[in-house]
């Protein structure tokens, strides 16, 4: 499974991390490591996630407060549209294709 990302789901993967290595040294890490199982389980089995929006699936961490919002733009391939905390808007990111 090919798995892509969208330019600012990138930024906000980067934005976070460096916000949680300022936080403590070892938990930007540590966010980035769960956040890539959370991706290779998306790439294993992209049905197995809820459906949040028509097209829309997700993925919560289990340790940081976000979420993965991704779409299957075809048989191959996961799109990564948003990399959002929590409390964001609900609709941030939901258009991103």
């Amino acid at each position: 499974m090919i798995v892509s990302y969208h330019e600012l789901a990138s930024n906000e993967i980067v934005h976070a991390t460096a916000y949680y290595a300022g936080v403590r040294f070892d938990l930007g890490a540590a966010f980035l490591a769960e956040l890539n199982v959370a991706i290779e389980q998306i790439a294993a089995d992209p049905l197995r996630f809820e459906q949040v929006r028509p097209g829309v699936r997700r993925i919560l961490l289990e340790r940081f407060p976000y979420g993965i919002y991704y779409r299957l733009p075809n048989a191959g391939t996961v799109r990564i549209i948003v990399v959002r905390h929590h409390r964001r808007r609900p609709g941030l990111g939901m258009r991103r294709r």
